[in-house]
């Protein structure tokens, strides 16, 4: 299994794991021709594309892939702030606490926190186990045993965030949006600390501020918070998931 990063940010989302098979898009807030690009145009390979929240950096492209007859996985809110028809065979709707397969994938979706419907996905295959995929959330309720790999937001830090402020960088609304909306570096960890890692292999921090993160300053403090291999999500970035890989 490969996860192949195509955009994580405030620019757009989208993540792919990738079997020799089996496609499992994650987000679609990257044009289309993109995904497209990075499969090689093989569509018949995806098995779905799930969805976090309605947000443009998460479906603005939706649509494409409805009307490309590529099962798709949201909230209903996904769909109606889209203008897309839920009677439509490819568009399934879904519920936190809801359980879901797509080929070889089985997913749970889980309660996030933003200002938004929102939700998490855990996903399991069995080339990598389990993966916790969380964004846009400041916080997660549910604790996970036996974790493989985590994709997990890691926003902004409360230093860099409230200097900006001081600065004039960042609106100070902006700011108690960004608390009530999205993870930090102080609420990652913690959200971490609370969850069993033993058995991870890889966690990779996602959806980095541009003004309010520092990237290496991120990874590094993970890394000793959890003693795991850290990685900051960026375009173009592939890791091997599979189950036993370090």
């Amino acid at each position: 299994m490969e996860l192949h990063i195509l955009g994580s940010g405030s620019s757009g989302n989208c993540y792919l794991l990738k079997t020799s098979t089996d496609i499992l898009v994650i987000e679609a807030g990257m044009k289309f021709i993109e995904v497209k690009k990075a499969i090689n145009f093989d569509l018949s390979k995806i098995v779905a594309c799930i969805v976090s929240h309605e947000h443009n950096d998460h479906a603005k492209y939706l649509k494409d892939f409805i009307n490309s007859g590529i099962k798709c996985l949201a909230l209903k809110e996904v769909f109606e702030a889209k203008g897309i028809d839920t009677s439509i065979g490819c568009a399934k709707t879904i519920r936190a606490g809801g359980a879901y397969k797509v080929g070889k994938f089985k997913i749970i979706a889980f309660q996030a926190f933003h200002d938004v419907p929102c939700v998490g996905y855990l996903i399991n295959h069995r080339e990598c186990g389990s993966v916790l995929f969380l964004t846009d959330s400041y916080t997660c309720e549910n604790t996970f045993k036996g974790l493989n790999h985590v994709l997990i937001e890691c926003n902004f830090s409360d230093a860099i965030l409230n200097d900006n402020v001081e600065r004039g960088i960042v609106p100070e609304a902006l700011r108690s949006r960004l608390y009530q909306s999205h993870m930090g570096l102080y609420a990652c960890k913690e959200v971490l600390s609370n969850n069993d890692l033993t058995d991870v292999k890889n966690i990779v921090l996602i959806h980095l501020s541009n003004d309010n993160s520092n990237e290496k300053q991120f990874v590094e403090e993970v890394q000793r918070a959890t003693g795991m291999p850290v990685y900051a999500a960026k375009e173009g970035l592939i890791l091997n998931l599979d189950k036993l890989a370090y």
